[in-house]
């Protein structure tokens, strides 16, 4: 995986995105069950040469639910209020991918007052609507969504009766 992440950066008609910093992510934390190693390479993102010569902002949401995904899945929920705290300083949207994970990871520690709190604090989207705002846009560039906007539900079929269970997330 390195070996090919390493290609993929000495290649100059390609331009490293979120997406690829996530896959290397998840593939750290979660395939490999390397928690270091995942935080150490979502640390190193802001100071990458490829990150610094962009005028995408990185880490995005992508990068933020890969990282969110290797702490849930290590059961180190003590460490997301910083990571957090992290996407709201540089302006990042909280997807409902997002939201998600946090729901899964509190409830999965038995923190169903704080899995609560954060599902109640997603919308509805308009009926007959998609959830806006919830994915990131093809050409990362081309739309910045304010932190501030909304984060709507993603409708399923688990929610025909507005009656969802925490553990159906992610």
């Amino acid at each position: 995986m390195e070996r090919v992440f390493r290609e993929l950066e000495s290649d100059r008609s390609v331009r490293v995105q979120g997406i690829h910093w996530a896959a290397v992510i998840n593939a750290q934390g979660a395939v490999n069950k390397n928690l270091d190693k995942a935080i150490s390479t979502f640390n190193m993102i802001p100071t990458h040469p490829d990150t610094r010569n962009t005028s995408e902002i990185l880490p995005d949401a992508v990068t933020f639910e890969a990282l969110i995904n290797v702490l849930v899945a290590h059961r180190r929920t003590d460490l997301i209020p910083q990571y957090v705290e992290q996407m709201k300083s540089l302006g990042i949207h909280m997807t409902a991918y997002i939201a998600n994970c946090l729901i899964r990871g509190y409830a999965a520690i038995g923190d169903l007052e704080q899995a609560r709190l954060i599902f109640d604090s997603l919308l509805d989207p308009a009926e007959g609507m998609a959830a806006s705002n919830n994915h990131t846009p093809h050409v990362p560039s081309s739309s910045i969504i304010p932190a501030s906007a909304p984060v709507y539900r993603e409708v399923s079929r688990f929610d025909s009766h507005r009656n969802l269970n925490l553990f159906l997330f992610c």
